[in-house]
This record gives C-alpha cells, sequence and structure tokens, in this order.
C-alpha cells in the first residue's frame, strides 16, 4: 500500500512540475516582441516641448528629425528594440524669446519596449541614453538620462512624453557658471520631452 500511495505521489509531483514548467515556457514565449518590417527608419515630429517641472519654463521647436535602425525582434521585457542614430531638432526658442541650439550626445540612443496593449497597438517604453546640450544667449546646460514615451501601430507615431507611474527622467546634470540662464535652469531640475515622430517605414510592433 506504501508503494502505491508512493507512486501515486510521484506521480502527482512529476505532472505539477510539467504543468509548471510548461506555465513558465509559455510564460516566457509571451516575451517576444516582434517589429514588422524592422530595420533603418527615419521619423519627423512637428513642434517638441522640453519643459522644467521644477520652474515651469519651456523650450518649444518648431519641428525634429530622427534616424535610426529597428529590431526585427527582442526578448525579455524591457528589451531594447532599437535606436537613435541621428536626431535633431530646428528653431528652438525658450524663456525671454532667446534662441537656442540643442545638440544630441552619447549616440545613439535606446529604444525601449516595456508593455504592450493589444487591445489598442500601443506599446510604452522609454528613449534611454539621452545626453543634449541646450546653448543660447546666456544659458549653456545639459541633459541626461531617459524619457517616457509610447509607439502606436495605428498611427506610426513613436510619442516621447511625460508618464504617470514612469521611473524614467530627464534630469540638468550640468548648468555653466559664466551662462546661467538667468537661472530658469538649475542643476538637478527635472525636465519632460514631448513630441510626436511619424515613423517611416511605419511600423508594427507586438509583443507574443
Amino acid at each position: 500500500m506504501r508503494r502505491r500511495v508512493s507512486s501515486i505521489v510521484a506521480t502527482a509531483a512529476a505532472a505539477t512540475f510539467a504543468l509548471g514548467f510548461s506555465a513558465m515556457s509559455a510564460s516566457a514565449q509571451q516575451q517576444e516582441w516582434v517589429i514588422d518590417p524592422g530595420g533603418d527608419y527615419t521619423a519627423a515630429s512637428g513642434t517638441t516641448v522640453l519643459t522644467n517641472t521644477s520652474t515651469g519654463v519651456t523650450l518649444n521647436c518648431s519641428g525634429s528629425d530622427a534616424e535610426g535602425s529597428l529590431n526585427t525582434n527582442a526578448s525579455g521585457s524591457p528589451a531594447q528594440i532599437g535606436t537613435i542614430a541621428g536626431i535633431s531638432w530646428e528653431n528652438c526658442s525658450g524663456p525671454l524669446g532667446l534662441s537656442f541650439d540643442v545638440e544630441p550626445q552619447n549616440l545613439p540612443w535606446s529604444i525601449n519596449g516595456e508593455s504592450y496593449d493589444a487591445a489598442t497597438g500601443v506599446t510604452t517604453g522609454s528613449i534611454g541614453g539621452v545626453t543634449a546640450v541646450l546653448s543660447g544667449t546666456s544659458c549653456n546646460a545639459t541633459v541626461e538620462g531617459a524619457t517616457p514615451g509610447t509607439y502606436d501601430n495605428g498611427s506610426d507615431t513613436l510619442a516621447p512624453g511625460p508618464i504617470a507611474g514612469s521611473p524614467h527622467e530627464l534630469t540638468v546634470t550640468y548648468v555653466d557658471p559664466g551662462a546661467g540662464c538667468f537661472g530658469l535652469i538649475n542643476t538637478g531640475d527635472t525636465v519632460t520631452f514631448e513630441g510626436a515622430y511619424v515613423v517611416s517605414p511605419g511600423q508594427d510592433v507586438t509583443l507574443q
């Protein structure tokens, strides 16, 4: 009788292990990003806005262009699904009507997928490794970090912008003492970046 009970227990344990392993395998399979068609892309945005959340100051640019490459697949969540190899901004102005130049550094920046909503076709993630130097009359500052954002399959739009609860943020890491931005931008200030980059060719990003 003991042998029979032991056999039943062993069989049940083996079945439980097999089911658990199968569930784990299915879960792992669900963490595969597919990007179609992937490869090289260009992207263009209309107005972009950099906002200093500490002072309320904004830096507005009339347009921005970007380029880079996207993987065809990637594993994990989060996962790097592509890069921004080049980016530029045009006609940027800040407080007091001052003109600014924005120079990207530390390229390429990473495009990261974190979650996917199949009902809306929207991926939520971040753009990481960001470094940008802002320079204008009596102002020179550096912004670094990561910005949260989304990608919408329906509109082919990569949209960096604030997302409630996101751990990603951009921070002012340096302000030139000799060009201190009139005290409107300060070291340690948190900033947000907003834009709507239409990607060409259009991409279909899913998490399977």
